[in-house]
């Protein structure tokens, strides 16, 4: 489908990836960039996907379990859709492509670091799931009504306040009702974490850039430090006046620390 006038056109189709029916939206040109979405919405082209598309090839997956994705019965742990994702990479011949991942898809990514570092151009972890940080207690979401949710999420929760609409439709409510489902049978626990990743990071070489919301109320910014401290020579950039989401908290912001990173490298 086509973009509004003067935006960069982008595709959504359903391809069968290592045996699984995924949702695919692909847009722009230039070097590969696959992004990783986050628990909440999955399967939309948003501004920021819009942005980082004048640079980049943007390929953006609905995750197994999400959106019009199918939901494979050996999905139960983050590292099934590591190894996914690289099956994904080697299925569309993206040598070298970047990896962004946001919260529960920036764990995913780190995972896919960890696995195969070789297999990536560079990473960047955007409030990252996946880790414990001693001392800090993680909010229960799912223990939460759905407007405390978004105030945790989000510094300006009208930001995102269209994408989660107060009348859904039974199609949207199925969708949300998948999605959260999935999210509990392959991370929750109290801390969202893989209790191997943060000894493992160290195995991740390549150059890494952590992007935080200062002001994230789910993953505080002592996470962000802790996978700075973890992955060999990784960077850090702190988003003032942003929440755990930056994509749609502070996307400008988000888009040109990404975009200066990665261009870098290509430089």
């Amino acid at each position: 489908m086509a973009g509004a006038p003067g935006a960069v056109s982008h595709t959504e189709e359903i391809r069968e990836i290592a045996g699984v029916k995924i949702q695919l939206l692909m847009g722009g040109s230039g070097p590969p960039l696959l992004y990783l979405h986050g628990a909440g919405v999955a399967g939309v082209w948003l501004p920021f996907h819009e942005r980082l598309a004048r640079h980049f090839t943007v390929y953006a997956p609905a995750h197994p379990g999400f959106g019009k994705s199918n939901d494979p019965e050996w999905l139960d742990q983050i590292q099934d859709l590591a190894f996914y994702y690289l099956d994904l990479l080697d299925e569309l011949k993206l040598d070298g492509a970047h990896v962004v991942g946001l919260s529960l898809g920036g764990w995913i990514a780190a995972e896919m670091a960890v696995i195969c570092s070789h297999r990536i151009g560079r990473l960047v972890l955007v409030d990252a799931a996946g880790i414990r940080v001693p001392g800090v207690t993680l909010p229960d979401l799912f223990a939460m009504a759905p407007e405390e949710v978004m105030g945790i999420l989000y510094k300006r929760p009208e930001a995102a306040a269209a994408l989660y609409p107060k009348d859904p439709t039974p199609e949207q409510l199925e969708i949300q009702l998948r999605q959260r489902m999935t999210v509990a049978r392959l991370a929750w626990n109290p801390y969202f974490e893989d209790p191997k990743l943060l000894r493992r990071l160290r195995r991740v070489s390549v150059p890494t850039l952590i992007v935080w919301g200062e002001e994230d109320r789910l993953m505080p910014l002592a996470h962000a430090k802790a996978f700075q401290a973890a992955i060999p020579g990784a960077s850090l950039v702190v988003l003032p006046d942003c929440g755990h989401v930056p994509p749609l908290d502070a996307p400008e912001a988000f888009v040109q620390a990404v975009t200066r990173f990665l261009s870098a490298h290509e430089a």
